[in-house]
């Protein structure tokens, strides 16, 4: 019994405090909690709503009106249509009908222009995700960025405290003087300063994505590691296809332009004849006449009606012209939007291009460095052991290593950011998710 409980705290423990998260477990997580993409689908299920009650504007309007009162003074008798002044109740019943025939087409147009902006917010809902997605994959390659610079800063301290405890070594055998110990005591103490500026940029990325996700932040959870393409290697492969024919954002707008030519139909059918057609049905009841029971003078007073009603406006169009107006200019702005969006999406796709192939050769140049340094910084470290070189070559020469190797990191996961961002910019589609 008690492996077993043993066991279960183990595996237990590893569920909870061991949990590693991938890239798309991320983006599904985000779009779960993210209170801002929350807010697309509410304005999703809003445009359902509009859609809905531009539906109900076609249905029939039917009515039913009763009324209890009591009448007093001079008054006509409904029966006998003479004078009478007394104290009487009177109930009254009434049924009326109204059936939108024609005007315009105005209500169809009314509905299209429903259904258009509630396709146009589906895609919305589609082109905040894909830009949550993207704000995912670069928080996600921050902090795999600032994991492999702390685990630089790390290794680099670890390997000057290993200097400086052969310099005070030396210094104990009388081999080296407190000058070279303290000049390397001061190299690892530089060296730890360097290691608490990447711990805490670790601290800062991690914090922005678990913000992203909209969960607390949590130390034992990891991130599991992107593995890089040939980088560099890959040569840009041109697609001949325009990002605005597939991306969501462009086809909302396409379907928000539909949707104001079909409002500005639906706005100048005010200015067209109305037909309709109404019904109504009514009964009264008078305790002015004892002779008939209630029943009795509901049974005589039954009536009803048919109309076809045809309105002609004449003075509308001075009304519904300035709507007119504002809606054509919406949809000129519309436009210009879009306009201004293309071009930032061509400007924004060829810098991915430009940048891609840049951090290609940077990250190139920056592995030829780190080589050329860490075999430098190598020989360094055998002429301290033989006594030969002083602090300040091993100062430098670690500094050029440090310095080689965070810019080969960086260029690494810049370039990957690059190649995916230009995959999407390409299909539509991450490759992550």
């Amino acid at each position: 019994m008690k492996k077993l409980f043993i066991i279960l705290s183990l595996v237990f423990t590893s569920n909870v405090f061991g949990q590693t998260y991938t890239l798309k477990k991320c983006v599904d997580l985000a779009l779960k909690n993210n209170p801002t993409f929350q807010r697309a689908y509410l304005n999703a299920e809003l445009s359902n709503a509009n859609t809905a009650d531009a539906k109900a504007r076609n249905l029939p309007q039917i009515q039913a009106f009763f009324a209890q009162g009591m009448n007093f003074g001079r008054s006509i008798d409904r029966f006998s249509n003479d004078y009478i002044n007394q104290l009487y109740n009177s109930t009254y019943g009434n049924i009326q009908l109204g059936i939108p025939i024609y005007k315009g087409f105005q209500t169809r147009n009314l509905i299209e222009s429903a259904k258009l902006l509630q396709e146009a917010e589906t895609q919305n809902v589609e082109a905040d995700k894909n830009q949550l997605s993207v704000n995912l994959l670069k928080a996600y390659l921050d902090v795999l960025a600032a994991k492999e610079l702390s685990a630089a800063a790390k290794k680099q301290l670890e390997n000057s405290e290993i200097q400086l405890a052969r310099q005070q070594k030396m210094m104990a055998a009388g081999t080296s003087g407190k000058l070279e110990a303290l000049q390397f005591s001061n190299q690892a103490a530089s060296d730890k300063g360097g290691l608490i500026d990447a711990q805490y940029n670790l601290q800062i990325a991690r914090l922005t994505l678990f913000q992203l996700m909209n969960i607390k932040p949590n130390d034992a959870i990891e991130f599991e590691s992107i593995i890089p393409y040939e980088i560099g290697q890959e040569s840009i492969i041109e697609i001949a296809v325009n990002p605005v024919e597939f991306l969501p954002e462009y086809k909302s707008f396409d379907l928000q332009g539909q949707s104001f030519d079909r409002r500005i139909k639906a706005n100048q059918a005010e200015n067209l004849p109305e037909l309709s057609l109404s019904g109504n049905y009514s009964t009264f009841y008078a305790s002015s006449n004892p002779e008939r029971s209630f029943f009795q003078q509901v049974n005589d007073t039954r009536n009803g009606s048919f109309s076809l009603n045809l309105a002609i406006p004449i003075f509308s169009k001075f009304q519904t012209s300035p709507k007119t107006q504002q809606l054509k200019i919406q949809k000129k702005m519309l436009d210009n939007t879009r306009k201004v969006r293309e071009n930032t999406l061509q400007q924004d796709l060829e810098s991915v291009k430009l940048m891609l192939n840049a951090f290609g050769e940077r990250y190139k140049n920056a592995s030829q460095q780190v080589e050329i340094s860490r075999e430098n910084l190598n020989l360094v470290e055998l002429r301290i052991e033989a006594g030969t070189i002083n602090p300040i070559e091993f100062s430098l020469a670690q500094a050029n290593l440090e310095r080689a190797i965070s810019n080969q990191i960086q260029a690494k996961f810049r370039w990957v950011l690059q190649k995916k961002l230009l995959a999407y910019y390409q299909t539509g589609e991450f490759d992550f998710l």
